[in-house]
């Protein structure tokens, strides 16, 4: 176990006891005293449900916005690639042209 790790489990026990003091020592009746761990226990609960109900739909968000982002830049490298082999098609067949009229020119000089 780490320094932090224990670190953390001193302060955490350190509070829980805390706690437990304070509350044995509240001037409520023990009754009333559940009755407001009770509701505070509640407002916890219900604080972590929307907490993760916001993680939850910022991280859906975050996961649609970057999958059509991702579609949007293959779109743009599809468009990218397929100029690019018809430049070189029409550049290969520019040479091939090219070297075809020399290859004729020569043959008709000989003959």
């Amino acid at each position: 176990m780490n320094k932090n790790q224990k670190f953390l489990i001193g302060t955490l026990s350190a509070l829980v006891t805390g706690v437990a003091i304070g509350l044995l020592v509240a001037p409520k009746k023990g009754k009333d005293t559940r009755k407001l761990i009770k509701s505070k226990a509640y407002d916890l609960g219900d604080t972590v449900k929307s907490k993760a109900g916001d993680i939850s739909g910022t991280a859906k968000d975050t996961y649609e916005k970057s999958l059509d982002e991702l579609s949007v830049l293959a779109d743009k490298l599809k468009e990218g690639f397929f100029k690019n082999v018809n430049v070189a098609k029409d550049k290969a067949s520019s040479v091939a042209d090219n070297v075809n009229e020399k290859v004729r020119s020569v043959v008709n000089h000989n003959v």
